[in-house]
């Protein structure tokens, strides 16, 4: 299992990666076009970044990261590194809704993680345990969804549970926004990847919000298709309603 220094190390490498992020930004010359984008720039120094500290730090360990090569021998591996290094790409320079990623995996479920958002100035982090979300859920619950997929996920939690629904970008972003009690649930209704979700469950977990599929069944990650069917954190009173509307059982 995880100890302290598992612990550390995702926080560490998060928030170095998203202060590496925000002096790219910074640099105007970092500002380029097609291949040499922005936002390609940003995942590449991210991803080497990363690699390179999970490397130094935890040699025996094997990453899998979105912008690097799937290794076989993860599958086996005790301990998996799954990480994003920069999570919603399509905002980064352009707002604050983007994220880093780094979590530990070992048997299947997430035992250490943070979540990096440079524009709210603040990495999570499963130790120390985020501060307990008091409730906030009146008769409308605040639900955040994917904008590509607000006319699908939105009409469903609106007309199902009431919802207020809003939409941004990263996973990341949209996970922190519950932990932060600023929203009552993240729902994603397509396919995810399990870099956009591992580090952002971890921490959502860490913090006492319940994290799972659509239907209500458990999360598991380091398989061997890393993609994944639907995503939802929330309070723990909103489960229920919430996955009967999502997976049609109303």
């Amino acid at each position: 299992m995880a100890d302290s220094s598992d612990h550390a190390l995702a926080a560490r490498v998060a928030a170095e990666t998203g202060e590496l992020l925000v002096r790219l930004l910074e640099n105007p010359a970092a500002n380029g076009r097609g291949w040499h984008s922005i936002e390609y720039t940003g995942d590449r120094s991210a991803h080497e970044f990363i690699m390179r500290e999970l490397g130094r730090e935890r040699p025996d360990d094997i990453v899998l990261s979105e912008e690097g090569r799937d290794d076989p021998a993860r599958l086996a591996s005790d301990r998996v590194w799954i990480v994003d290094p920069l999570d919603g790409s399509s905002d980064f320079g352009w707002s604050d809704h983007w994220s880093v990623h780094v979590a530990l995996v070992e048997n299947g479920k997430p035992t250490a993680g943070a979540v990096s958002v440079p524009g709210w100035d603040t990495t999570w982090a499963t130790e120390p345990t985020p501060k307990p979300i008091m409730s906030r859920v009146g008769e409308r619950p605040r639900i955040l969804v994917s904008r590509s997929r607000r006319h699908i996920d939105g009409r469903l939690l609106a007309e199902g549970l009431g919802a207020e629904v809003m939409a941004v970008g990263s996973a990341g972003v949209k996970a922190m926004a519950v932990v932060r009690g600023e929203v009552d649930a993240y729902v994603h209704g397509g396919g995810l990847y399990e870099w956009d979700s591992c580090a952002p469950v971890a921490v959502a977990e860490a913090a006492g919000l319940v994290a799972c599929r659509l239907d209500g069944s458990e999360l598991w990650f380091n398989k061997d298709d890393p993609w994944s069917p639907g995503l939802v954190i929330c309070k723990p009173e909103l489960v229920e309603g919430i996955t009967m509307v999502m997976s049609g059982r109303r």
